[in-house]
C-alpha cells in the first residue's frame, strides 16, 4: 500500500508542476538587437535617449481610453526606471503643468516666484502605440476547472482552476524633429492564473496600474500587462537607435566633457544634423547589417569574406565585425540604384607608430577609384574621398566612434563625416573614376588589425539605402 501511495502521489506531483510549468507567461516580440536588456538596463550609467510617450489608442473591443491611459502611464514610469531615458511628461501631467504656467502669468502669483515660460524640454522620441488586443480571459477551462482525482483516503482530489488573459499592442518609434517611424514592433503579454502564486516580478513588477486597470488588480490580465510592458520597455530600448542616447542624466547634450567622463552620444544613423546640411538617409533600406543576428565569434555571412579572416565581437553595447588580422576585404554584392546612400561606423582603438590601422571603402569591388579611406596612423591628416583629403572636418581621432556616409544623389556625391558635410561635388567633375560602372557592390576593407598586440579595427551598422522619393539637394 505504502508503494501505491507514494507512486500515486509521484504522478500527483509531476501532473502539478507540468500544470505551473504550463501557465507560465508567454511573450512575442519581434525586435533583434545587441542593445541591453532590462535587468542590464537597470543598472545603466550612460548617455541617455530624450523620449515621451503618447496616449495609447485602444482598438480592441474591450479596451477603452482610460485603458489606453493607463498604460501609457505605466510605461513612461518603467522607461524611466531604466535609467536609459530622459522622460518627458505628455499625459494629463502635462495638461497640469500648463495650467501651473498659465497661473503663473496670471498675475495671482508673486513676481519672481513663478516658472518661467519656453523653458520646457522637446523630445525627440515619441512612443505612439495602439493596443490591438485586450481580452481578461482569453481562453481556458472556466470556472469547472480540471478534477484530478488522487484516490487517496486523506487528501482526496485537488481541483485546480484556471484563467487566460492576453493583450497586445502595436509600437512605433517616432522621430518628432522629422516624423520619420525609425522603429516599430508588436508586443504581447499571455498569461494564466492557477491560484498558484503571486504576481511575477520584471520592472513594472511594482508600478502602480494606470487608469482604467484597476477593475484587474490580482488578475490574470494585470498579469499579462505587466508582462507585455517589461516586453515593450525592452524592446523600446532596442528599438531606439544609438545616435539618440547623447544626454546626461539631467536632460544636458553631452558634448566634450560627456566624452572626457566615458559618456559619448552613440555616432549618429538617421537624421543629421550638421553645418548646415542634413543627412537623410534613404526611404528604402538596400542593405542592413548589424551583426546583432550573430554570437560573440561567430563569422558573418550576410557579406562574402573575400581576404583575412574575421569575427562578430562585442563592444560599447553592440555588435562589430572585427578584423582578425592585417589585410580583410569583404564585399557584398548589389545594384546601387542611380540615388543611393552608403553608411557605417567604424572604430579604430590605438594610434601606434609601427603600423597604420586603416579603414575603407570601395563603391564597386577592390582598388576601386571611387574609396572613402580613414587612417588611425595617418600624420595627423585627414581622411580622403577618392584622394581628395577632406579638410572641411576636424581630423578623425582613435579611440572614438565615427559615423561615415557617402552619398549619391540629385547627380551630386556627398560624403558626411560625423555629422558635418565633408565633401561635395558633381559626380562627374572632382571624383577620380567617379562613373556608374562601379555602383555593382560595396567593398569594405580593414587593415593593420592584430588582435594580440590590441590593434583593432571595427566596423558596424552598415546600411544601404535609396531614394525613391525625391528630397531637397
Amino acid at each position: 500500500m505504502g508503494k501505491r501511495i507514494s507512486w500515486t502521489f509521484a504522478i500527483t506531483l509531476t501532473l502539478m508542476v507540468a500544470l505551473v510549468l504550463a501557465c507560465t507567461p508567454q511573450v512575442k516580440t519581434t525586435v533583434q538587437s545587441s542593445v541591453p536588456t532590462i535587468e542590464q538596463a537597470i543598472t545603466y550609467h550612460g548617455p541617455r535617449a530624450r523620449i515621451a510617450v503618447a496616449s495609447f489608442r485602444c482598438k480592441a473591443a474591450k479596451c477603452n481610453g482610460e485603458i489606453g491611459d493607463g498604460v501609457a502611464d505605466m510605461l513612461s514610469t518603467a522607461l524611466f526606471r531604466t535609467g536609459k531615458f530622459v522622460v518627458l511628461e505628455r499625459g494629463a501631467g502635462l495638461k497640469s503643468i500648463q495650467e501651473e504656467l498659465n497661473l503663473g502669468q496670471s498675475g495671482y502669483v508673486r513676481q519672481g516666484a513663478s516658472p518661467q515660460m519656453g523653458l520646457m524640454e522637446g523630445a525627440d522620441v515619441l512612443v505612439i502605440g495602439a493596443i490591438t488586443a485586450f481580452e481578461p480571459n482569453a481562453s481556458g477551462i472556466g470556472g469547472g476547472g480540471i478534477a484530478i482525482p488522487l484516490n487517496l483516503p486523506v487528501v482526496g482530489g485537488v481541483k485546480v482552476s484556471k484563467k487566460k488573459a492576453y493583450i497586445a499592442a502595436d509600437i512605433r518609434l517616432v522621430d518628432v524633429a522629422t516624423g520619420r517611424i525609425i522603429n516599430a514592433t508588436e508586443v504581447e503579454g499571455e498569461t494564466s492564473s492557477w491560484k498558484l502564486g503571486g504576481l511575477g516580478g520584471g520592472i513594472t513588477g511594482n508600478i502602480a496600474l494606470g487608469t482604467g486597470l484597476g477593475a484587474y488588480k490580482n488578475t490574470p490580465m494585470e498579469k499579462a500587462v505587466r508582462v507585455m510592458l517589461d516586453n515593450a520597455v525592452d524592446a523600446i530600448a532596442k528599438m531606439t537607435p544609438e545616435s539618440y542616447y547623447r544626454y546626461s542624466a539631467k536632460g544636458q547634450l553631452l558634448g566634450t566633457a560627456g566624452a572626457a567622463a566615458g559618456l559619448r552620444p552613440g555616432p549618429a544613423t538617421g537624421t543629421i544634423i550638421g553645418g548646415g546640411q542634413r543627412f537623410v538617409p534613404g526611404d528604402k533600406v538596400i542593405f542592413s547589417e548589424t551583426f546583432s543576428s550573430y554570437a560573440i565569434g561567430d563569422i558573418p555571412t550576410s557579406m562574402k569574406i573575400k581576404k583575412g579572416q574575421v569575427e562578430v565581437a562585442s563592444f560599447h553595447g553592440k555588435k562589430w565585425l572585427r578584423a582578425l588580422n592585417s589585410d580583410v576585404h569583404v564585399f557584398k554584392r548589389m545594384a546601387l540604384p542611380k540615388d543611393f546612400a552608403v553608411e557605417w561606423k567604424v572604430y579604430l582603438n590605438i594610434d601606434t607608430w609601427d603600423v597604420d590601422l586603416y579603414n575603407a571603402l570601395y563603391l564597386g569591388e577592390e582598388e576601386s577609384p571611387d574609396r572613402f579611406e580613414y587612417c588611425g596612423n595617418n600624420g595627423g591628416e585627414y581622411p580622403t574621398w577618392s584622394g581628395i583629403r577632406l579638410k572641411t572636418v576636424p581630423r578623425l581621432k582613435v579611440g572614438i566612434i565615427h559615423h561615415i556616409a557617402i552619398q549619391q544623389l540629385n547627380g551630386m556625391i556627398n560624403v558626411f563625416v560625423d555629422g558635418k558635410r565633408a565633401y561635395h561635388a558633381p559626380l562627374n567633375e572632382g571624383i577620380i573614376g567617379g562613373s556608374l560602372p562601379n555602383r555593382y557592390g560595396i567593398t569594405m576593407v580593414l587593415k593593420g588589425a592584430n588582435p594580440a598586440r590590441n590593434y583593432n579595427v571595427l566596423v558596424t551598422d552598415i546600411k544601404v539605402t535609396q531614394y525613391t522619393v525625391s528630397i531637397k539637394k
